[in-house]
Parts: C-alpha cells; structure tokens; sequence
C-alpha cells in the first residue's frame, strides 16, 4: 500500500512495511514540517494579483506549512493572496508596497481577510473563509499600558474613559502642544492648551464658535482679572457692532475706539436712513432718560437750576411718536 497524505499540512502518512530504508528520512521530513507549522517562518514576494502560497506532499520547503509567513513586494491592483482550503492558522506580516491597492489573505475558492499596510495580522481559517483574530476580538481588557503605534479606529458602540470614577487624568497631544486637550479628573476640570485647568473649563488661546453658544444658569463674565482684553461683536456687516475697550474702560456700538465717552454709538454710513439711538417706553408714567448729576443754581455742574440760559444756538431733530421735532440747544453764559 502506497503512502498517503494529510489533509492540512501534507505529512506523509507511511503505510505499515513501506519505504524500507527510506523510512527515517521521510519521518524527519514529517518532523520538519510539524516544526515549521510551530515556529516557522517564509518571507514570500507577492508576484500577481491573484497569487498562491506553494504547497505540495511531503515537501520540507512549501510555504504554506508555515506559521509566520512574511508578504513582500509591490502591488500592481488589487491583490489576492490564497493558501489551501483546508483549517490552519497563520501570522502574517504584511510588509508589501500596497500604494492605493487593497491586498487579501484567503483559502482557495473563499472569503478573504483584508490585510492593513505595514501590519501583522492573526488569522485562523475554517477552510472556506479567513479571519483576523484581533479585527473581532470583542472586549480587549489591559492592566497595564496599552500602546497603540497604528490608528484606532472606532466604529460604533461608545467610548467611555474613567468610568469607575478614578482620579484618573487623560492627556491629548498635538503636534507642538502637549496639553491640546486634558482632562483633571481629580479636579473634574477640562483643560485646552494647558495642563493645569483653574475652572471647569479653561481654554488658553482663542475660541471659534460657527453656532450658537446657550448659556442655561449661571453668570458669564468676560475678563474677570480685569486684564487690558478688548472685546468685540461683529454682525453682518458692523465689524465692531459692540466693543469693549479693556484699557481705556470704554464701551463703543458701531466704533473701536470710542473717544470722549464712556459709551459712544456711531451710525458711520453717510446713507445709512438710520437713527443712532431708538428709545421705545411703554411705561407711560416713566421718562425715557434718567438724568442722575450733581446740581448747583448756576451753570458750574452739568445739572444747573439756573432759568437765565445763554444765548439760542441751535437745534438736534428727534423723533417724537413719528414726528420730527427740534430741540434748541443754548451756549452757556
């Protein structure tokens, strides 16, 4: 009786009495492929796009019956490498040129598992399809450090950091700062731009918002060290609709730099067909403006009770009820 062979690495299978002589050859060439099918390793240039690992009975340099196997070489389209159909496992280490290709790892006539450039791959197959073991591993726990050299990728589910509650902090770098984001978990403060956050949430840097930002509860204060910080509103067409001027304790609307006022509006467009200023009371028994100053009966403070006014100088036009009125004005005595 003839030797048979196995189905998943080829060993020879020697029938009793058979290869008289030759018998502890072919038993060390099984020896060497169970060993190979252990610890082996092949590095294997990818020569197509739809390329095979060499396998054949009884051979001690097939690729395929070993467990780490090394693809070489640069893709020319989308590739396919294909081991035999049969169950087996492998390490492979893709250390091909991919460019913008894909490259897939499967048994013959089956399902492949794609390959990531510059990676290694635990894959295991039934014998009709291929998998990669770490791509489905379900939960992954670590107890010391997790070093990810690669991208992570998360595609669905969500990511929860710290949730046991730890004084645990987490630390965001980017390519020159070391502190892009923090979390102080001891603190429960977020930091941007720092690694020491005095607040809940302290940005060192500018804030950018596209939508709208909702303060619910809670006061907003703007340059609570009292710093020379200017502030500025723009609308659509008003750079400086609103601005504050943090050095000279001046606040402008339509200006930024309000010059002889605490607060100064200026309607700027000469074809504008805009008031400056609109008071609207519906409070019939309360006036429009409140004058609060320091009084004397003659012209010395800016409330007088002095009823011998100067002389008639000119007039400002106001708006009353929809009616244009004059108010003369008078040069002090």
């Amino acid at each position: 009786m003839a030797s048979t062979y196995s189905s998943i690495l080829n060993l020879e299978l020697q029938a009793t009495g058979e290869n008289s002589g030759t018998w502890g050859t072919k038993t060390n060439n099984n020896i060497q492929k169970l060993e190979s099918a252990i610890k082996g390793y092949v590095s294997v240039a990818v020569a197509s796009t739809s390329d095979s690992l060499t396998a054949s009975d009884g051979s001690t340099t097939d690729e395929q019956s070993n467990a780490i196997i090394k693809l070489t070489g640069s893709l020319t389209g989308n590739t396919t490498m294909q081991c035999e159909a049969v169950e087996s496992w492998y390490i492979v280490d893709n250390a091909t040129s991919m460019g913008t290709y894909t490259l897939g790892f499967k048994p013959a006539g089956g399902t492949a598992a794609s390959l990531v450039s510059s990676s290694k791959h635990l894959l295991y197959s039934d014998g009709s399809e291929m998998f990669d073991v770490l791509a489905d591993c379900g939960n992954i726990s670590a107890n010391g450090t997790l070093t990810v050299a690669g991208n992570v990728s998360l595609n669905g589910g969500t990511f929860i950091y710290n949730e046991a509650g730890a004084d645990l902090d987490a630390r965001f770098e980017g390519n020159n700062d070391a502190n892009l984001l923090f979390t102080d978990a001891g603190n429960d403060r977020v930091g941007i731009k720092t690694g020491s956050p005095s607040t809940e949430l302290h940005v060192v840097g500018g804030v950018k918002a596209t939508g709208a930002i909702d303060f619910d509860g809670g006061a907003f204060t703007w340059n609570d060290t009292g710093a020379s910080l200017d502030f500025r509103c723009e609308t659509n067409t008003l750079a400086n609709a609103f601005f504050i001027d943090g050095s000279a304790d001046k606040i402008g609307f339509g200006t930024s730099s309000p010059a002889d006022a605490s607060v100064e509006i200026n309607q700027a467009n000469s074809s504008g067909a805009i008031a400056c200023l609109a008071l609207d009371q519906d409070d019939t028994d309360k006036p429009f403006i409140k004058f609060d100053g320091t009084s004397n009966s003659d012209q010395s403070s800016s409330v007088s009770t002095d009823t011998s006014v100067g002389s008639l100088t000119g007039h400002i036009l106001v708006d009353v009820n929809g009616t244009n009125y004059w108010i003369p004005f008078y040069a002090t005595n």
